[in-house]
C-alpha cells in the first residue's frame, strides 16, 4: 500500500468522527443540553437495568423484549440506573463509528483508486452513507454496520485468497446478534463459500450464524414471549405494509430516505450487470451477496426514520461499489461518485434541519413527561412511547403501542376486521391498574377511554424534529387519581423549560 493510500483510514476516521463532534455541538447548542435525538435509547438501557435486576424486560418480574437487538441491551449492562449508564450508548457509538469509518477507508485504500478519487471518497463517505448522523442516535444501528463492514472486508479477503479469516466469521455471527437483518448478508456469504466449493465451511458458518439466534428465539418463547421480540412485531405489523414484500416495497420507496436507497440499489443492480464485472468471478460474487442481502432489505426491512434501519444497507452498497469503481468506465464512475455527493448533501440537509433539533424536542416531550412520573411515585402509568418513561422508573410502565406488551400489541393490531376493538388501551389499563396515562391521542384513537378525564396537555412551542406526536394529552384513567394527578401537574408546570407548554384542561377535556 502506498503512502497516500496508508492515510486514507485515517482521512475517513477524522471525517467521521468530525461530522459526529459537529452534530453533538449543534444539538446541545439548540437543546440547551444533552439528550439523544431519539428516546428509543432509553428502551435499551430500560432492558438492561432489568436484565440486571434479573428480569428480561422493563417491568421487574414482567418478561418483555422491549429491544429488538440481542447484544446491544448486554454492552449497556454496567451501573444501571446512573448518569455512566446513559452516557454508554454515547461512546459506544463513537468507538463503533471511528471502527467503521476506519475500515471503509480502509477498503477503498485496497482498491487502489486514482489518488484524488480515493481520497475524495474517503472523505465523502461518511457523510453518503450516514455514519455521522446514525451514531448520534445512541442505537444499535453504527455497531450493525461494523460488523458489517467487518464481514465485508473478510469477505473480500477469501475470495481474493481463498482463506477464511477471523473477520468473515466474527462479523457474519455477530450482525446478526446486532440486527436481525444481519442474517441476510451473513447467509449469503455462506452460500458464496459454498459456491466456491467450500461446502463444509458454508454449513458451518450457516449453522454459526442460525444458532445463536435461535438460542434468542428459544429464549424468548421460554419466558413466555413470542418468538420474535414485541418491539420488531409492534413496528412493522399492520403499519407500512406489514409483510407483504410488494407493499413493503413500495412504502420504503416513498418514505424518508426511499429515493437513496433506492438509487443506491439500482447502482448496485448497474454493477451486478457490468461487463467487468461480469468477467471477474470475484467481484461478481462478492456484489451478488451484497445485492440479494439488499433485495431481502428492501422487500422485507424498513427504510426511514432517521435513516437508521438502511444504515448498514447503504454501507453494504458503499463497500460493494467502491469494489467495482476501478472498472467502470468514466461515465458510470462519474454518475457513482454524484450520487455520492448527492446522497452525502441529503444525509447533511436531514441532519442539520431534522436530527440536530430532534434531542431538544426529547428534552422537551419525554423527558417532562418522565419528571411528571417521577412526582407520582410508584405509581403505574400507560404511555404510547415508552423511552424515558422506562428507564429508572419505581413504578409500573404499561407500554401501549406494544413494543414491551405483546397484550397491547396484539389488541391494537388485531382487532375485529383488522381494527382494534372500541376502548382496547382503557380495559387494558384498567386490567393494570395504571391510574393515569400519557398518549399521542391520534396514536391510540378509538382506544381511549370513556371515562377517562383529560387533565392537561403538554406541547412544544416552535417544534422541530422528528417526533410521533407534538401534543400529548395526560389523562386520569381512574376518576379517583384525578386530584393527585392535577396536583402534580401543577407542581411541574410551575418549573417547566421555557419551549415546553404544561396547560390543565378541565375534567374531560
Amino acid at each position: 500500500m502506498q503512502a497516500p493510500a496508508r492515510r486514507l483510514p485515517a482521512i475517513c476516521a477524522l471525517s467521521a468522527a468530525g461530522g459526529f463532534l459537529l452534530w453533538q455541538a449543534l444539538s446541545y447548542h439548540r437543546a440547551g443540553l444533552f439528550e439523544y435525538p431519539l428516546d428509543d435509547v432509553y428502551i435499551h438501557l430500560a432492558m438492561a437495568s432489568g436484565i440486571m435486576g434479573g428480569t428480561y424486560g422493563i417491568n421487574p418480574g414482567e418478561p418483555a423484549s422491549a429491544a429488538s437487538s440481542v447484544l446491544y441491551p448486554l454492552l449497556l449492562l454496567p451501573f444501571p440506573g446512573t448518569g455512566f449508564q446513559r452516557m454508554l450508548p454515547l461512546l459506544w457509538n463513537f468507538a463503533g463509528l471511528v471502527g467503521l469509518a476506519w475500515l471503509f477507508g480502509g477498503f477503498v485504500a485496497r482498491m487502489r483508486l486514482a489518488g484524488g478519487v480515493a481520497v475524495f471518497l474517503a472523505a465523502l463517505a461518511p457523510f453518503a452513507l450516514n455514519m455521522p448522523s446514525v451514531a448520534a442516535l445512541g442505537m444499535e444501528h453504527t455497531l450493525h454496520a461494523l460488523t458489517v463492514m467487518v464481514l465485508l472486508a473478510g469477505f473480500w479477503k477469501f475470495l481474493s485468497t481463498d482463506r477464511i479469516g477471523p473477520a468473515l466469521v466474527v462479523g457474519a455471527v455477530l450482525s446478526p446478534l446486532f440486527r436481525f437483518e444481519g442474517l441476510a448478508l451473513s447467509l449469503a456469504v455462506a452460500g458464496a463459500l459454498a459456491l466456491r466449493g467450500r461446502m463444509r465451511a458454508a454449513l458451518a458458518l450457516a449453522l454459526a450464524v442460525i444458532v445463536p439466534v435461535a438460542l434468542f428465539v428459544l429464549f424468548l418463547v421460554s419466558q413466555g414471549l413470542d418468538p420474535l421480540p414485541s418491539s420488531v412485531l409492534a413496528k412493522i405489523g399492520g403499519k407500512r405494509g406489514g409483510f407483504d414484500p410488494f407493499l413493503r416495497l413500495q412504502a420504503n420507496i416513498i418514505g424518508q430516505g426511499g429515493l437513496v436507497a433506492l438509487a443506491a440499489y439500482v447502482l448496485t443492480l448497474i454493477a451486478l450487470l457490468h461487463p467487468t464485472v461480469r468477467k471477474d468471478s470475484r467481484l461478481s460474487l462478492f456484489l451478488m451477496a451484497v445485492w440479494l442481502a439488499a433485495t431481502a432489505h428492501m422487500i422485507i426491512g424498513q427504510v426511514g426514520w432517521s435513516g437508521r434501519y438502511e444504515h448498514y444497507y447503504l454501507v453494504m452498497i458503499g463497500t460493494a461499489l467502491v469494489a467495482a469503481l476501478p472498472g467502470f468506465g468514466a461515465a458510470l464512475r462519474g454518475i457513482t461518485l454524484s450520487a455520492a455527493l448527492a446522497a452525502a448533501c441529503y444525509h447533511v440537509f436531514s441532519a442539520w434541519n431534522d436530527y440536530t433539533w430532534t434531542a431538544r424536542s426529547v428534552h422537551l416531550q419525554q423527558r417532562q413527561m418522565a419528571r411528571l412520573a417521577e412526582l407520582l411515585p410508584g405509581q403505574a402509568v400507560a404511555v404510547n412511547d415508552i423511552g424515558w418513561m422506562a428507564w429508572d422508573r419505581s413504578g409500573y410502565v404499561l407500554d401501549l403501542w406494544g413494543l414491551a406488551s405483546a397484550e397491547a400489541r396484539r389488541a391494537r393490531l388485531q382487532g375485529p376486521d383488522g381494527r382494534p376493538a372500541p376502548e382496547w388501551a382503557a380495559k387494558i389499563v384498567q386490567r393494570h391498574g395504571a391510574r393515569y396515562a400519557m398518549i399521542y391521542d391520534q396514536w391510540i384513537d378509538v382506544g381511549i377511554g370513556a371515562e377517562w378525564r383529560r387533565v392537561a396537555t403538554l406541547v412544544i412551542r416552535d417544534p422541530h424534529g422528528s417526533l410521533g406526536g407534538y401534543k400529548v394529552s395526560i389523562y386520569a384513567t381512574d376518576p379517583d387519581f384525578e386530584p393527585e394527578l392535577r396536583d402534580a401537574v401543577r407542581r411541574l408546570a410551575a418549573d417547566m423549560p421555557a419551549d415546553a407548554e404544561l396547560t390543565e384542561v378541565g375534567n374531560g377535556g
